[in-house]
This record gives C-alpha cells, structure tokens and sequence, in this order.
C-alpha cells in the first residue's frame, strides 16, 4: 500500500512506494536544488598576448614591445635592439582542398606501391620505400 508524505522543503503532498519511509523531499524540490549546485562556471578564454605558437621554442623572438627572448628566455639587455618578429599566418584550407590533397596522396601512393613491386634494383626500391614513408605519414 502507497504511503503520502509530506516534503521536508515546500511541505507538498508526495506520493511514496515504501511502507518504511520515514520522510520525502518531492521531486520539485530536488530539481530546484540540483539547480543551485549546477550553476554554469565561467570557461577561462584565451586571449591574445603577441605571443604566436610555439615562440618559446624559436631561437630567437622579438615581441611587438621590443622585449627580445631566446628560446623563451627573457635577454633583458637586448630590450628595443630588434625589430619586432613578423608573424605569417599560413592560409586555412576548405575541406574540398583537403579531401583533393588527400586524393592525389593516395594516388601517388598507389603508383609507388605498383612501381616497387616490379623493381629489382635495390637503390630504387630503398627510395621508394622511403616516399612512401613520408606519403603515409601525410595521410
């Protein structure tokens, strides 16, 4: 037989499948609850420093203040002797670009795989071998 109990927070009439309940929190009140503790945290953003990739492991990089640094090394003594450092930013590729580069790859790597299996020479064979290493590290 249900039982009908009264909820410890907003005192509502709640329905209980056990005959051993003692108390209840209805369901309401739960979700209420969960809300509180869920509440969304703020994602720390990256933001822009003059610092591109990778600028601690060049041998040389000049910050757009004028602060000079070797291999991520701050040489205060060198500060305002060069000129700032210039950053290229490499063009993005669409997905057709990639799918084609990726196709021709494959094309040139089953050519090689043709052409290595009817050499008999053994410096061509190694050279081959070796393309398509680098081949198949691109794919």
């Amino acid at each position: 037989m249900a039982k009908i109990l009264e909820c410890q927070i907003c005192g509502g009439f709640t329905k209980v499948g056990s005959d051993d309940c003692v108390t209840v929190t209805c369901w309401e009140c739960v979700i209420d609850v969960q809300q509180e503790f869920d509440t969304p945290t703020k994602k720390r953003q990256m933001t822009a420093q003059g610092f591109p990739k990778g600028w601690k492991f060049m041998k040389e990089f000049v910050h757009a203040n004028g602060t000079v640094y070797h291999k991520g090394v701050e040489q205060s003594d060198l500060k305002g002797t060069l000129k700032a450092t210039e950053i290229i930013a490499k063009p993005k590729k669409s997905k057709a670009q990639k799918a084609q580069e990726k196709a021709d790859i494959m094309k040139r790597y089953t050519e090689l795989k043709k052409d290595l299996k009817k050499e008999t020479r053994k410096t061509v064979v190694r050279k081959i071998e070796s393309e398509l290493k680098r081949l198949q590290k691109q794919i």
